[in-house]
């Protein structure tokens, strides 16, 4: 039979083993994981074009994002991205247009407890002109029977004159997610109901979720984002696709010195969406997290 001091170290050890951990691959990427198992992967090399998390996984480890797969090397995992601003590509990487990158600058935070958390400030740079400043913050809890989940806050500021953030003829700019192949041809549910594809793409909606091969992503939007609720993009065929697209309809003008922010909600889940436990998820979600720079 253990000792007491033996049962302490034990369930010591164990509760550590549960814990969240950050580890910055200096210049490359931070990892959250827990008790080995990689929850995210936060990528921010300079030799990319932007900066993005791959993979994003289920509690288990399983990735459910791709980056740049040969179809579309722009899709990296879970990013940000805008295909026009001020008629500059931040979207696309190798097609036919002016093109802009989206480079980390420095963390101002890194940290584990009681969740982990990435605070990081970005340039957006075109044709030598920083166009953007952006302070983007990732949130990360421990996972729960529900899935991974994490908050997502972008902040863009116009850096030094009138900048207009455009979707052109692309209208799923914003936050966006490549899905593994396995969760091709799947379906989609959002707030309102609607579990057709067609439907669902470009509606309003508070959250919307899209499933296949025994996997699922979920979008919010959070009520204080600009247009709430927004328009999500999404598509299953020939691979399947979610954003959550503000400039799906308009764009957004800023004045030199003005700043948009944009939160979200993200939870990458096993199975088929779980329409309640997602209303009540947005409920609580909207009412508790955090919204002022902290």
């Amino acid at each position: 039979m253990p000792t007491r001091r033996e049962f302490l170290c034990a369930a010591g050890a164990a509760a550590a083993g549960g814990r969240l951990r950050v580890a910055d691959t200096k210049g490359e990427k931070v990892a959250v994981t827990r008790g080995g198992t990689t929850l995210l992967e936060y990528r921010y090399s300079a030799a990319r074009p932007k900066s993005y998390i791959h993979p994003l996984c289920l509690p288990d480890g399983t990735p459910i994002t791709l980056d740049a797969p040969k179809d579309h090397v722009h899709h990296r995992g879970l990013m940000v991205a805008w295909s026009e601003v001020n008629g500059i590509d931040f979207w696309g990487e190798v097609n036919p247009a002016r093109h802009g990158q989206i480079l980390h600058q420095r963390f101002e935070r890194l940290r584990e407890r009681p969740q982990a958390e990435i605070v990081s400030l970005n340039h957006w740079i075109a044709e030598g002109k920083l166009l953007l400043r952006e302070r983007r913050t990732v949130r990360v809890p421990p996972p729960s029977s529900e899935g991974v989940w994490l908050e997502w806050i972008t902040e863009l500021t116009a850096a030094a004159g009138p900048v207009k953030l455009a979707a052109g003829q692309h209208n799923y700019n914003g936050l966006g997610i490549r899905l593994v192949p396995s969760m091709d041809g799947g379906g989609v549910l959002n707030s309102n109901g609607t579990a057709a594809i067609e439907k669902a793409n470009g509606e309003s909606a508070a959250w919307c979720a899209y499933h296949g091969g025994g996997a699922g992503v979920a979008f919010f939007d959070h009520p204080a984002n600009p247009r709430h609720p927004n328009a999500f993009f999404v598509m299953n065929k020939a691979f399947g696709y979610l954003s959550a697209a503000p400039t799906f309809r308009e764009p957004f003008d800023l004045a030199a010195g003005q700043t948009i922010r944009f939160h979200w909600g993200v939870l990458a889940f096993a199975g088929e969406p779980p329409e309640e436990t997602l209303h009540r998820r947005f409920q609580t979600w909207s009412k508790e997290s955090r919204w002022a720079k902290d």
